[in-house]
């Protein structure tokens, strides 16, 4: 399932910029501005040891969009965002772990949108890099029946990288822009080392998101 949406996204960023080609705008369109939102994020860790829920953060940040053809673009910004995890024990049980790490991303994502009066329907699409900053982690464990490999493990790969796709509206009110998107990010790197004598085959960041932005035409 994974490789199927990964294999759609590389598609739609391919074959979306070709089907606008040859639809230049009379005039080029270039935006900054602001977004801030929520997230929702878990972690896929092989071997699992307990279950996962999902840990909520925030994110927040500069968007920079370029727009030189009929219904594409291209987007990227500065962004500091939460991620983490939470092991579920159960409704019941008085043990908990949560960790919520930082990181500063970069992504580089295909802009197309479809323009209906002063609305925009759009979809973002391409590669997250991301910074590892910092990390807090707490964990209650009175009946000393959990303690896995993770516990008090620092993040041992900062650099990371995956697949991000988002999809929104926003208004244009002259030059200002203001709108709403959702969005989902699939980590193709670990946060931890995986060689054959670590804990761990696979340990990497899945990620839902919402933000409220607004920006400003600048030419």
């Amino acid at each position: 399932m994974n490789k199927k949406i990964l294999s759609l996204l590389c598609m739609l960023y391919l074959v979306l910029p070709l089907s606008a080609q040859y639809r230049m705008l009379e005039k080029n369109e270039c935006y900054l501005g602001a977004a801030a939102g929520v997230t929702f994020s878990t972690a896929s860790l092989q071997p699992l040891y307990a279950d996962k829920s999902y840990q909520q953060g925030l994110e927040g940040g500069f968007i920079f969009r370029y727009i030189a053809e009929k219904n594409f673009g291209i987007e990227s910004g500065l962004l500091l965002s939460q991620c983490g995890w939470a092991d579920d024990y159960g409704y019941q049980s008085p043990d908990y772990y949560r960790r919520t790490m930082s990181f500063a991303e970069i992504p580089f994502l295909m802009h197309a949108y479809l323009e209906s009066g002063k609305a925009r329907f759009f979809l973002n699409a391409g590669p997250k890099f991301s910074y590892f900053l910092q990390e807090t982690e707490s964990y209650n464990n009175e009946e000393f029946a959990y303690f896995h490999p993770y516990y008090n493990k620092a993040v041992e790969t900062y650099f990371q990288w995956g697949i991000m796709g988002n999809v929104g509206f926003e208004f244009h009110f002259g030059q200002m822009v203001c709108g709403v998107s959702g969005g989902y990010y699939y980590g193709l790197s670990d946060i931890f080392h995986n060689r054959v004598t670590d804990p761990f085959v696979a340990s990497s960041i899945q990620q839902i998101n919402g933000r409220f932005f607004i920006l400003f035409q600048t030419n």
